[in-house]
């Protein structure tokens, strides 16, 4: 995981794990979360450091939803086409899969299409089922 001469460390682990597991792109508070959830306290200095590591090794890819917030996601999800749904509810952001068939042409209204971002807001499944 990390570069020649840094160590690879549980803190480090356990948060690429988090990311690589999840439904959908993970904001560091919610990495802090899921790590306490998960039994292992990580200093929120410790997830940015880790964070700005995987970011350099391109091991995960920066997300950024009209929020505002930075959210990261594997690189190796950032690469499959899918959109995003923000939950109104419980603020959660869960990957979508299925896109608008118009949006898979290469050209609309005569410009040349080259990749798209969609941003969904609703509420998400186990919101709906509370």
């Amino acid at each position: 995981m990390p570069k020649i001469g840094q160590r690879k460390t549980q803190q480090r682990e356990l948060i690429l794990d988090l990311i690589t597991a999840s439904h959908g792109p993970l904001s560091v508070d919610e990495i802090l979360q899921k790590s306490n959830d998960a039994g292992l306290q990580v200093g929120v200095a410790t997830i940015y450091r880790t964070v700005k590591l995987l970011l350099e090794n391109k091991m995960i890819c920066q997300v950024i939803l009209p929020d505002g917030q930075s959210r990261y996601e594997t690189a190796k999800s950032a690469d499959h086409h899918h959109h995003h749904l923000h939950c109104n509810k419980c603020d959660k952001v869960i990957d979508i899969h299925k896109c608008c068939e118009h949006l898979k042409e290469t050209e609309v209204e005569g410009h040349l299409i080259q990749r798209h971002e969609i941003t969904l807001f609703g509420i998400c499944k186990e919101c709906r089922n509370e």
